[in-house]
């Protein structure tokens, strides 16, 4: 038999180590990590920037001029020879109507057209069509009415100098000429708003869905008695337009406004008035210039210009609301540290049910001129609220005078009024024999003399850890009727925890809203882009 068949093999056991446990832990926890990580929705995050928005007011109103109508006492063709947006004098002769049509039969069978149709009025006529051409766009598409206008000019002077030739070189008794009854500029479309009375305006004035145009043309068949053009006497006229409560105030601290009209380059200085309407508000601009510039438009666009705001731009989705109690300024109080003022003295209960003081010092987000706005978790709602200031008595000097070493104390904290070799009760926090907080005690003690606002009183009663406060029971407030408000803010994330920071919002634009710069946040501040995604000091990264 062979020896290796006598050997037996005995498996030998895993020794494991503590090294290898170390490492094992710190791989699963690696991988544990790197799992929720992976699972974990991204939070995105906002640099805030500066920005400034307009308070500009945009209104669409209504151009209102004096405008007169001249009527014709014949039926016929219409020949017109004043160019629109013409001055003429007062007599001079706008048109003439045609009975029988023989005038304009004869300009149109002649060759006076092409004979009077040089290079330059082609170039002109060409620089018309070029100019629109290259001007146009959807936004300003009103401005192919414009266009028309001038190229029908362009015609009319034209045509005018054609009908003249004729009317020198042929005898028409057919022909009634139309003279003006005013001086003033002579204008081409009758749309309704002639005559239009101010102080009737209404909101269906200014429907443009509704709105009608008639364009006056040569060679057009008139009626008697119809109206064949239009005189602007006056170079003076007026914008009104809707206009709600909240622009009017905005408008409230002056009787002159600057804006433009539609878009223009030119910035307009005028009065305004504001007429109240049955059936809303409207604001009335006069003006004495820039008649011509709109003599052909009835609907305009006024900008009103404004200060701009300037602040820091955040996304509205940053934006959270948070529930903070308002307390009134007074309750704040420096405490035992002089150094520190955001501290609240707070009467509580402890285990058995007795009174004890306290210092609070919570998070306190805003102050204003009356009001501190504090995170409530700071606070218990059986908790008391003791007003004003307090004072150590390890701070306050002892003044020495025949009846002893005194301390000055002054009158305000004081219970009730006082007079000299009186014994009063003052109330001070008091430390409790175990350490665990204060209790209220009455101190009495002797009023030895009143000098000004002091009270110099015997020093024997109080202890070096005796607390004095200002102010009585009656001024205390339970935490539990505090007014809660609704404080605007966002989460800061520049230390990697979502802190609630207030803001306060000046306006909304679209997706974005303009909060007052040089509070708490400033620029290039990191908040969070989706205040929905996280819960206050929520960490980050």
């Amino acid at each position: 038999m062979s020896r290796n068949n006598n050997v037996v093999k005995i498996n030998k056991p895993i020794k494991v180590n503590a090294a290898t446990c170390v490492v094992a832990a710190i791989l699963l926890y690696v991988i544990i990590c790197v799992i929720k990580m992976a699972a974990k929705e991204p939070i995105s995050i906002y640099r805030v920037s500066k920005s400034n928005v307009n308070n500009n007011i945009t209104l669409n109103g209504l151009a209102i001029r004096d405008e007169q109508l001249i009527k014709t006492t014949n039926a016929g063709y219409v020949c017109y020879y004043i160019r629109d947006g013409e001055k003429v004098m007062k007599g001079s002769t706008v048109c003439t109507v045609d009975e029988t049509g023989s005038l304009v039969n004869t300009v149109a069978d002649s060759d006076g057209f092409e004979a009077l149709l040089n290079e330059e009025d082609y170039a002109d006529i060409r620089e018309l069509i070029s100019l629109y051409k290259v001007s146009y766009s959807d936004e300003t598409f009103f401005e192919a009415y414009n266009f028309e206008n001038n190229v029908n000019n362009k015609v009319l002077e034209l045509t005018n100098e054609v009908m003249m030739q004729q009317i020198t070189d042929n005898n028409f008794s057919n022909l009634s000429g139309i003279k003006s009854s005013y001086s003033g500029i002579v204008t081409y479309y009758i749309d309704g708003y002639e005559g239009y009375d101010i102080s009737k305006v209404k909101a269906s004035d200014f429907d443009k869905s509704k709105y009608s145009k008639q364009t006056l043309k040569t060679g057009e068949i008139v009626s008697a008695g119809s109206d064949i053009v239009k005189i602007i006497p006056s170079e003076k006229w007026n914008i009104i337009a809707p206009i709600t409560d909240q622009q009017i105030s905005a408008l409230a601290d002056s009787e002159m406004i600057s804006f433009k009209i539609n878009n223009s380059s030119y910035i307009v200085y005028m009065p305004y008035t504001i007429i109240n309407s049955a059936d809303g508000k409207y604001i009335n601009i006069s003006l004495d210039k820039y008649l011509y510039n709109y003599m052909a438009e009835r609907f305009l666009t006024i900008e009103i210009i404004r200060d701009q705001d300037e602040g820091l731009k955040v996304p509205n989705s940053a934006l959270v609301t948070k529930d903070v109690y308002k307390i009134p300024i007074s309750y704040l109080t420096a405490g035992g540290n002089q150094s520190n003022e955001n501290r609240f003295n707070v009467q509580s209960k402890d285990e058995n049910g007795n009174l004890v003081n306290k210092l609070v010092e919570p998070t306190i987000f805003k102050i204003d001129e009356d009001y501190c706005y504090v995170d409530p978790s700071f606070f218990e709602d059986t908790d008391v609220l003791v007003p004003k200031n307090t004072i150590t008595m390890s701070s306050m000097e002892k003044v020495a005078y025949a009846e002893g070493n005194l301390y000055a104390i002054p009158l305000s904290y004081l219970n009730a009024s006082v007079t000299e070799g009186q014994s009063v009760k003052i109330s001070v926090q008091r430390k409790k024999d175990d350490g665990s907080g204060r209790i209220n005690a009455d101190v009495e003690t002797m009023v030895y003399h009143i000098i000004g606002d002091y009270a110099y009183v015997d020093s024997s009663g109080f202890k070096d850890t005796d607390i004095l406060v200002e102010g009585d029971a009656s001024s205390t407030i339970a935490v539990s009727v505090l007014e809660i408000k609704k404080l605007d803010g966002v989460y800061l994330a520049n230390r990697g925890t979502a802190e609630f920071t207030y803001v306060t919002v000046l306006k909304t634009v679209d997706e974005f809203a303009l909060i007052k710069n040089g509070e708490e946040i400033n620029v290039y501040d990191n908040i969070i882009l989706d205040s929905s995604k996280v819960v206050e000091n929520q960490v980050i990264y």
